[in-house]
């Protein structure tokens, strides 16, 4: 059996290293390079600067190409043995079509897994140097860590009311500095605190208000006040520097960690955060894809045809289609609210599982 697995994982390596070069071709062509040769004729960006932009934008292209090229490399295969009979000798000296399948499921899963690392590591470091990059060349300055009008407003998870409000105008992350700043503090949904400063430093891992006064509510109405210099907030304000920032950030700047706590943060304050659910679970759900395709190619790779290599080709940019279609669907509902995030995300894996697995089953049999 060691012998025939290592068959057929040479009969599988070299179409889905075909797969990664052609799709990928195509988006560089399709997309990239007409990007790239505006930027260099409205802005003037150096041949070396367009070289760096054209690889920064490689990773995200390959993690969209690696799922596409598992499933032609599993059909291109898989077509071949079939065509030549070699599957036919296979199962006649007593081998299951279930065994001859399980090598390509277990690359499909690896490839899975790649696809995932990259998404979560190399795809948001190449998008955050990318878009700092084309920021500095079309404002002649680097991308500002700075967001104005800032607010904050989570709600206690405890009682499902508001905890406090803290409003901003300026946020300076270079500086980690806050600048006319004001805190409300509410107890049970009762405002008790309010704290205006002049500006807010983030020191030794907290936040610390400076030049301030506090008005502190007492039951009876009253609003005694108090001056400061230095305020602590290390018990009060939990935001960090860095979580603060994460805000004028896209979802494909985040790592999936990033991802996650960023939407935690957001559904504190009560925003509408389906549209980064679905993004977050695209994250698992599109890499997972993988897996699925080698699933469903294995058997479509069976079905007769005398075209060669040319059927699987158009074979599986009708099944990318009618994937990506069903994603794109099935995002937007997510989005909207109309089903769960998760579902939204996975209604494509979820199909087309149950298919592979029907497909799968007929071909055993």
């Amino acid at each position: 059996m060691k012998i025939i697995y290592r068959y057929l994982l040479k009969e599988l390596i070299q179409p889905f290293l075909f797969g990664v070069f052609a799709f990928t071709s195509i988006f560089v062509g399709t997309d990239v390079l007409i990007s790239l040769a505006k930027m260099m004729s409205k802005y003037g960006v150096p041949l070396l600067t367009t070289i760096k932009l054209f690889f920064l934008s490689l990773p995200q292209i390959v993690v969209w190409t690696f799922p596409m090229s598992m499933l032609l490399a599993t059909l291109l295969s898989f077509g071949r043995l079939s065509g030549d009979s070699e599957i036919t000798a296979l199962k006649a000296g007593g081998i299951s079509f279930i065994r001859l399948v399980t090598p390509v499921l277990i690359v499909g899963l690896l490839v899975s897994g790649l696809s995932i690392y990259f998404s979560n590591n190399l795809v948001p470091a190449s998008m955050n140097i990318y878009e700092d990059t084309v920021w500095k060349l079309k404002h002649g300055k680097a991308r500002p860590k700075t967001q104005n009008n800032l607010r904050i407003s989570p709600v206690d998870n405890k009682t499902n009311k508001l905890d406090y409000v803290l409003t901003a105008d300026k946020f300076d992350g270079n500086t980690q500095t806050l600048k006319g700043v004001t805190w409300q503090d509410y107890d049970n949904g009762n405002l008790v605190m309010i704290i205006q400063a002049k500006r807010a430093e983030w020191l030794e891992e907290k936040w610390i208000f400076m030049d301030g006064i506090i008005y502190t509510i007492t039951q009876d109405g009253q609003v005694p006040q108090t001056r400061f210099n230095k305020f602590n907030m290390i018990e009060n304000l939990n935001r960090t520097p860095e979580q603060i920032s994460r805000n004028q950030k896209e979802p494909e700047e985040m790592t999936i960690s990033e991802l996650r706590e960023h939407i935690d943060l957001m559904e504190e304050e009560g925003r509408n955060v389906n549209s980064l659910k679905v993004s977050y679970y695209q994250r698992y759900a599109i890499p997972f894809a993988c897996f699925i395709f080698a699933l469903l190619g294995a058997p479509l790779g069976l079905k007769p045809n005398r075209s060669g290599s040319s059927i699987g080709l158009g074979l599986s940019i009708i099944v990318i289609f009618i994937y990506y279609t069903i994603m794109t669907v099935g995002g937007s509902l997510g989005e909207a609210g109309t089903i769960p995030a998760w579902l939204g995300a996975w209604m494509q894996n979820i199909i087309f599982t149950i298919v592979g697995i029907s497909l799968l089953y007929k071909a055993s049999r």
